[in-house]
Parts: C-alpha cells; structure tokens; sequence
C-alpha cells in the first residue's frame, strides 16, 4: 500500500511573513514620504541675490569664533548669570540692553513665550521695574512650579499657536508692552503667534520679539517652506504698502493739490514701525498712530 504523505500548509506562519512584508514595506515608504517632506521643506540659498550683487560680494569667507569668548557687558547679563539653569546665546544680551533699557524705569507687563527651567522669568523680574507683570507660558504643565504670584510672576499652561488660549491671557494679563516668542520654534508657530498676539496683545510703542531665528533654517524646526524669516522679509514690502500704487511724490508733498489725506493700507503694515534683524533675533516695533509721510522742498 502506498501511502501519500500530506501536504502542510502553515497558514499562520504564511500570514506573518506576509504582515512582515507589508509592514517593512509599510516601514520604507513612511521614510521616503519622510525623506521627500524634508527635501522640500530644506532651505534654500536664494539664487536672485547672483544676478544682482558682484561675485566679490558673494565670495566665501572665513568668519572666526572668539577664543576665549568674552563675556557681554550689562546689568542684564550679570543677573542672568547669578540665576541657576539660564541657557542663552550670549549675543542676545547686547541686543536686549539695547532695546528694553528704556522700558526700565516703569512697571511694564512683559510675556514670555516659553518657560524652560523658569530662570529667565526670575531675570526679566530682576530687571525690569519692581512692579512688572511677568507672564511666561509653556506647553509643559510642570512649568507651573516656577509660578511665584506674590512676585508678580505667573504661569499659564497652553499651546503659543492657539489662539483661544492667547486671547485668555492677553485678557487677563495684557496688553503686554514687550512679547518674547522663545517657545516651540515651530516656523508655522512663530507665524500664527505673531499674526495674532502683535495686533491683539501688544500695546502701542510695544516691542515684538521673537528669538533663536536660526532654527529657520534648520529642518527639524522647519515644518513649512515659508518661515518667519521670510514672513518678515515680506512685512518690509507691507510697511511701505503707503507707496504701492503711486509713481511720485506728488501725493505726499506739502501743499501739493494731490496730496492725499488718508491712504487704504493692510493693517498689519499700518502698525509696523520698524523691523530690525540681528543675528537668531528679530525685534518689530508697533506704533498704531503712525503718520502718512510727509515731503517738502523749501
């Protein structure tokens, strides 16, 4: 008698080599729709400044560190380093000096976007006037620990890109006469940040900042093609919008028949009057009442 053996089909160890490969093919087409993503979000140089400036000017360079690096000069660096867990770029402080000196001699309401360990609250308090408001707010619900209300210095947990949340604190803090965006460093965040917090939450001849500029050009920072940088680039064009449409000075001389009264202008330019890059920071003065300019000849 001839006996057949019987086939076995391992059905289960079929299906688990095919989950497998569909799992590692799963697995290879995520890191290339990742790889693609990153491919387009990367920087790039702009290649318009070659047609315009000299090769002189393009030329590569060397631009050396300082060794040793010299300390900044200024009361606000010297109350950073006495407070533990500080972590700042130490070119920022000249820039900050610079700026806020003159919001000392009041008691002013300054939000800080971004919290960390809470030592910059404690610097900002011991830097500005003794009755300041300090806000900070933080995404991370253990930065509440740095909260100290009998100070002046409060903590509020929530998103920088919602603006709901925003609108809570601005009602119960501000209008804040100097803003600090040191928070996700998201570009799509520092834009929607801006968008709102500058009209609503920013007195008039208050003072917009928005640090560590440079994650701009670094990808895991980078999650749109258009970042601040860019942005504030285009908000130059905006507060000139007053000359868009004209081709003279006719409409803004002194005792010209056409000079114009009023001109339709974007608000956001309207209330933009100055904007000033330095190296990772860049600071946006407001200034709601701002004048048509005005030429004369003598």
């Amino acid at each position: 008698m001839i006996r057949f053996r019987k086939p076995v089909l391992d059905l289960t160890r079929a299906m688990k080599g095919e989950l497998m490969t569909q799992q590692r093919i799963l697995s290879w087409n995520n890191r290339v729709i990742s790889w693609l993503r990153r491919l387009k979000l990367r920087y790039r140089l702009p290649r318009r400044l070659s047609r315009y400036l000299s090769a002189t000017s393009l030329q590569s360079v060397q631009r050396y560190a300082e060794s040793p690096a010299s300390p900044p000069r200024g009361a606000l660096f010297e109350i950073w380093r006495s407070i533990p867990n500080g972590f700042k770029w130490l070119n920022y402080f000249p820039i900050y000096e610079r700026i806020l000196s003159e919001f000392r001699a009041r008691p002013i309401r300054f939000l800080e976007i971004g919290v960390y360990h809470g030592s910059s609250l404690q610097m900002w308090k011991k830097y500005f006037h003794p009755d300041s408001v300090i806000l900070g707010i933080d995404i991370d619900p253990t930065c509440v620990q740095f909260e100290n209300a009998d100070s002046n210095i409060h903590v509020r947990i929530g998103d920088q890109s919602d603006t709901e949340f925003l609108q809570r604190v601005i009602q119960e803090f501000g209008p804040f006469d100097v803003i600090l965006d040191d928070g996700s460093h998201l570009c799509s965040d520092m834009i929607k940040t801006f968008d709102y917090a500058f009209l609503n939450g920013l007195t008039d001849r208050g003072v917009y900042f928005v640090e560590d500029t440079h994650t701009n050009f670094w990808g895991h920072w980078r999650d749109q093609p258009y970042s601040f940088i860019d942005l504030c680039k285009d908000l130059v064009d905006y507060s000139h919008a007053h000359y868009w449409g004209h081709s003279g000075i006719d409409v803004f001389a002194s005792g010209n028949p056409q000079r114009l009264n009023a001109i339709s202008v974007p608000r956001i330019g309207s209330e933009i009057e100055e904007i000033r890059f330095f190296d990772s920071i860049i600071v946006i003065h407001k200034n709601k009442s701002r004048a048509l300019p005005v030429v004369e000849h003598l």
